[in-house]
């Protein structure tokens, strides 16, 4: 094989590695996904949370959003993200269920045995309490590029002065949009 050759076999390999970083995964043993983030709003001091249930071939399950007007920082708002999903998991009945988020901190937090959390302490053991049940298969940390619709759901609650839970039937065209892009 020439050096061009070999330079253009590097070239798509890299494509390929970086392209499939931007997308979501599907959860590789489980039979659903729920991605979860948070984001920031500092002009009007607002957090958002959101969240995304899907099944291992991508398909729309839930989707939520709440808006959260009280000083938090970013790992707690994850933690809430998770922690709201994981309460709307048992309300519908959902079980084998992948968490995913881009914080490591608060993986970090759920799943090692540290004691002294401070404020957090209150709302990870609330989550690790819960994971006790066959509801939840593991909690991972993933690349924010891949947690793209978790995020626009977190932006969108900014827009939305109540919490909200949109569920089979009920997704905005955007959505779709968005989570077929995703995938």
């Amino acid at each position: 094989m020439n050096i061009v050759a070999r330079a253009k076999e590097k070239i798509e390999e890299a494509s390929l590695r970086q392209n499939s970083e931007k997308v979501w995964k599907p959860p590789a043993s489980c039979a659903l996904k729920l991605n979860v983030d948070v984001a920031v709003n500092e002009v009007r001091h607002q957090f958002g949370i959101g969240g995304v249930i899907r099944d291992n071939q991508g398909r729309l399950l839930l989707a939520f959003g709440k808006q959260i007007n009280q000083p938090i920082s970013v790992v707690y708002g994850e933690l809430l993200a998770i922690r709201e999903g994981i309460i709307l998991l048992y309300d519908r009945g959902f079980s084998d269920v992948q968490v995913a988020t881009d914080s490591q901190l608060a993986v970090q937090a759920v799943t090692t045995n540290q004691e002294d959390l401070g404020y957090i302490g209150f709302c990870v053991a609330d989550i690790r309490e819960r994971l006790k049940t066959p509801v939840i298969s593991e909690i991972i940390h993933v690349r924010s590029s891949t947690n793209k619709v978790a995020h626009n759901l977190a932006r969108f609650s900014f827009s939305s002065p109540s919490p909200f839970v949109w569920v089979n039937g009920e997704f905005s065209s955007w959505l779709v949009r968005l989570v077929m892009d995703d995938f």
